[in-house]
């Protein structure tokens, strides 16, 4: 266990002892005052908080922990377990992506109410994508991985799976509601499924569907679409690319033909990417930087319904 996360545990242990008598107890109570509610939900990414808000509407309140800093950094606190503490239900992903953080805040919650549900790992196996080619285990704690990818939320038929099991968890919380929280899954589903017919429309004409992708984020959106990943950039997500895997990739870029790097605003592009795109570029053939979000982070402003 790292210092730091040692530290994390002794903070939100002794905020509970406190009770509130911890200045997070009324940032609580605050949050869903104006929240709405019951039931009251938590969510880790901004991606469960758009498929929440779209199936309990007017019904749920909502706290997302992810806004400005996503999952493989998120740092939790005090204040989390304490609004834990007052929630019926609390999505995260698991999978990996962000059990780290999510298991110690819902540990420390101490709530015997709390419905804690690891959404990723509740899709059937033959929905989940295994990691592909050679991977740094141990280079990074902070960002080991597991067996499967676990950015479920990309792929449309992972999506949908999703709603579908966040509906089914809203009515065992909430039965007074039921047939809404049913008429509205399925109007969000068609949504869903509106979205995977036009992409998959804007892109039946072309040809050459080769990309590299910013970081390990891509496989599931690359499988509704047909898109084809040659290789990552970073495979620590927010730690720069060694040279030797920077040559690896231009060579696959030019023997690939690959014309798009995906990349997304939650790094700088002028880094890794740059120098990839710059060595593979060829006389007569520029590749083009597609900014594609994973979804891992948004300005807490921003999460509205139908997002």
């Amino acid at each position: 266990m790292t210092k730091r996360r040692s530290i994390g545990r002794v903070l939100v242990a002794a905020a509970l002892v406190l009770g509130c008598g911890f200045p997070g107890c009324a940032r609580s109570t605050s949050v869903w005052r104006t929240r709405g509610g019951p039931p009251r939900v938590v969510v880790t990414i901004p991606a469960l908080d758009n498929f929440v808000r779209n199936v309990g509407r007017e019904h749920v309140g909502i706290v997302c922990l992810c806004t400005t800093q996503g999952p493989h950094h998120y740092q939790y606190n005090a204040p989390d377990a304490i609004l834990l503490r007052q929630a019926d239900l609390f999505f995260a992903i698991g999978l990996s992506l962000d059990d780290k953080f999510a298991d110690v805040i819902q540990k420390e919650s101490r709530n015997p109410h709390l419905q804690y549900i690891k959404l990723g790992e509740r899709l059937p196996k033959n929905m989940l994508c295994a990691y592909q080619g050679e991977h740094e285990h141990g280079k990074d704690e902070e960002h080991e991985h597991g067996e499967y990818d676990p950015h479920v939320w990309l792929g449309i038929p992972q999506a949908i799976a999703l709603v579908e099991i966040i509906r089914d968890e809203l009515k065992k919380v909430d039965a007074n509601n039921e047939a809404d929280y049913d008429k509205n899954a399925a109007e969000y589903i068609k949504k869903l499924q509106a979205l995977h017919s036009y992409g998959k429309e804007q892109l039946k004409d072309k040809k050459n569907r080769k990309i590299i992708a910013f970081h390990e984020s891509l496989g599931y959106f690359a499988k509704s679409f047909d898109v084809e990943i040659v290789g990552i950039v970073e495979e620590i997500p927010g730690a720069e690319a060694e040279s030797v895997h920077v040559r690896n990739l231009v060579a696959a870029c030019k023997e690939k033909d690959v014309r798009v790097i995906a990349v997304e605003p939650q790094y700088p592009a002028e880094t890794s990417a740059e120098v990839l795109r710059n060595a593979a570029n060829d006389k007569g053939k520029t590749i083009a930087f597609v900014v594609i979000d994973p979804l891992e982070t948004v300005e807490a402003k921003d999460l509205v319904d139908d997002g």
